[in-house]
């Protein structure tokens, strides 16, 4: 957008190679920032460089600094149309390239400062950010859904917004939840002393995203009034309980600890039901037995998944985002078909109910999570397997397909016995057919099959023992390295969530904590003055 109208643009050059000074650019980036300037200011740049040039060159870093705030005052004067215009120029300056330098973030917060540009309701701090991310962390939101977030942040405080996230995140990564609540307690301390229209949009834009998924739960309860109490604001939320309702009696049900374990005792009792099954005078002798057990699971399975759903109805994509709800829900579903035609079918689908227990035990969850986590690295490793394989059946073709047509005789049938030597079957009975012939090993009971029997003792022991070195011994333990890797790495990624968890159950102790500390500064401060 070109800017229109603009009054001062010598005091704006002058802003702008302030501005390219700050960020520390190359040739290229520096090429880069003056096309953009150029496409926003036209011909008033090149029109005024030089002298701006002339103005700046003398000038140490402080008076400078002191020119370009003068050349801001002299431009508070413009319309706000063009306001917006040198802001928009300076944020595609400023986030032209990934690296936002702390310097820069100045120069932004600086520009608004002095050309009083108020485009968006609240102003970004790191202490505010950081104060976000402990919320978004603790929300009942998906963290998946951070860029929902962010379309709420932009609404509110406009595109920089993300060196102040950057710099809240790296000030935070660091410390555990706990140091981090601790953290923004003070944090919210510095807000204080804002406008009140300023404390108004905050208190809004919070708000907005706790109800995001329309759920308030206990932890951002907690982390709302902290927010509250330190800017001296009464709640913006009217009713809590018209915004939770049903949803959240479904949400409390699926998370209590009984219902879990009542869930876990049914598929259990699936998996014996299907065992049962199997003995056929059995189900023969209590045929309406077995049926009303398996209604009732069905129905019972079918709740459990509607207390899953509900929730989350308003977003069916963070219910479907869950490879496990979509799996349960098949069953749940394909439970329902006629299949009384297909007895297997029926049979196999009750014993896949049983498998919902990967589920529902974190041990064994943690198992599966492993091995699909460990998918890709094995694919990999699968492939040099099958190079390998590839290469020697290429070889034990070309070698032996005469001596041993059973297990040589052509590429495919070659590379299925180097498959079978890889698991150290039999490998030895391979290797020696080749090193005494057919004729006097391996094919007694099928002498007709021995065509033109050869010994190759020397080649056939290299063959099979760098197979099996390379193969049984080398490659087949990267499978194995990389799946214990992975439930390491699970079991890790466990471990921190059931911190966070025990974390989050403690939270309003530590807000209290906060509380009490600040209260703690307050009378110590009142004790001062009186001595005073």
């Amino acid at each position: 957008m070109m800017i229109s109208n603009l009054k001062n643009p010598k005091d704006l050059v002058i802003c702008l190679k302030f501005l390219i000074h700050l960020s520390l650019t190359d040739e290229e980036s520096a090429q880069s920032i003056k096309s953009i300037i150029t496409k926003h200011m036209g011909i008033h740049f090149e029109e005024n460089e030089s002298q701006a040039e002339n103005l700046i060159a003398p000038l140490d870093d402080k008076e400078l600094i002191k020119l370009t705030i003068e050349s801001f005052i002299h431009m508070q004067e413009e319309e706000e149309v063009t306001k917006k215009g040198i802001m928009l120029m300076i944020e595609e300056i400023i986030f032209a390239d990934e690296e936002v330098l702390p310097s820069e973030r100045k120069f932004y917060d600086m520009a608004k400062k002095y050309l009083k540009f108020h485009a968006y309701k609240v102003h970004p701090t790191v202490e505010l950010f950081e104060y976000l991310n402990v919320l978004n962390l603790v929300s009942a939101s998906d963290f998946a859904n951070i860029d929902e977030f962010a379309e709420i942040w932009i609404k509110y405080m406009g595109p920089d917004i993300r060196v102040y996230y950057n710099e809240a995140f790296q000030n935070l990564k660091n410390l555990d939840l706990e140091e981090q609540i601790k953290k923004i307690g003070s944090d919210l301390q510095k807000l204080k002393d804002i406008d009140d229209e300023q404390k108004l949009s905050i208190r809004s834009m919070v708000e907005e995203i706790i109800f995001a998924d329309e759920e308030f739960t206990d932890e951002e309860k907690i982390l709302y009034d902290l927010l509250l109490e330190n800017l001296e604001l009464t709640s913006g939320i009217e009713d809590f309980g018209n915004k939770m309702g049903f949803k959240e009696i479904f949400s409390h049900i699926e998370n209590n600890r009984y219902f879990n374990i009542f869930i876990n005792v049914v598929i259990v009792f699936t998996g014996i039901i299907v065992g049962f099954e199997t003995n056929k005078s059995l189900v023969e002798d209590y045929p309406l037995l077995f049926h009303m057990i398996d209604q009732t699971i069905k129905y019972i399975f079918l709740f459990e998944i509607l207390i899953r759903f509900v929730p989350k109805w308003n977003k069916p994509l963070e219910f479907v985002s869950d490879g496990w709800n979509i799996f349960d829900s098949l069953l749940v579903v394909a439970s329902f078909l006629p299949f009384g035609t297909y007895p297997f079918i029926l049979r196999i689908l009750r014993l896949l109910r049983f498998t919902r227990i990967f589920r529902r035990v974190p041990q064994l969850r943690m198992i599966i999570i492993s091995l699909i986590q460990s998918i890709k690295p094995i694919g990999f490793v699968g492939i040099i397997l099958v190079m390998m394989v590839y290469i020697y059946g290429v070889v034990g073709t070309t070698a032996f397909s005469k001596n041993d047509p059973v297990h040589f005789g052509s590429l495919g049938i070659a590379m299925v016995s180097l498959v079978r030597a890889a698991t150290f079957e039999d490998w030895t009975d391979l290797m020696y057919i080749q090193m005494y012939g057919c004729n006097n090993y391996g094919y007694e009971s099928t002498p007709e099959k021995c065509t033109s029997p050869s010994r190759m003792p020397n080649f056939s022991i290299f063959f099979f023992i760098s197979f099996i070195i390379i193969s049984g011994l080398i490659i087949i333990n990267l499978v194995i390295g990389v799946i214990i890797q992975s439930m390491f790495d699970s079991k890790e990624q466990m471990r921190k969530q059931e911190e966070l968890a025990n974390t989050l159950k403690n939270i309003d102790l530590i807000v209290k904590n906060i509380r009490s500390k600040n209260l703690e500064k307050l009378i110590e401060e009142n004790e001062k003055k009186d001595l005073l």
